[in-house]
């Protein structure tokens, strides 16, 4: 796996970046935008790893986004769908990754194993985030 090398620190004091995050997540047009963005990256040489965790996609993705526009052009992209982004970022991932390893006791829960329950409440109180227990199922046996 590719390294990435890592710049000098940029001061990002007074920006909220999870409502970039949050705006990004919601806006179809700056989805689209993002799309483009990925392409034009991968043009000018960026490697697919490096493009992948700065947008926080996978190569999947980044795969039916080319499909898509060899096949359709620019007119596909305007006038497809863009899927949703997933709340479980890499940062969050590996965050849960830590925690589910201990018993949900160590958060202050009752039951001594993890479920699709718990994590959707940890959801909500460590990220402020909302997802249905469905989807908190999944983030678990992926995880696991």
């Amino acid at each position: 796996m590719d390294k990435i090398q890592t710049g000098r620190p940029v001061d990002l004091s007074g920006i909220n970046i999870q409502e970039l995050y949050q705006w990004l997540s919601t806006n179809k047009q700056a989805r689209k935008i993002l799309i483009c963005q990925a392409m034009v990256a991968l043009h000018k040489g960026v490697k697919m790893t490096e493009v992948c965790s700065v947008l926080d996609i996978t190569r999947e993705t980044v795969r039916l986004w080319k499909n898509r526009l060899r096949r359709q052009g620019l007119k596909g992209l305007r006038q497809g769908k863009v899927g949703k982004r997933s709340k479980l970022n890499l940062q969050r991932k590996n965050a849960l990754k830590k925690i589910i390893n201990k018993p949900p006791v160590a958060q202050g829960y009752k039951n001594k194993k993890w479920t699709g329950l718990i994590v959707q409440d940890y959801a909500k109180k460590q990220w402020g985030i909302d997802i249905s227990l469905r989807t908190a199922q999944l983030w678990l046996s992926e995880i696991r």
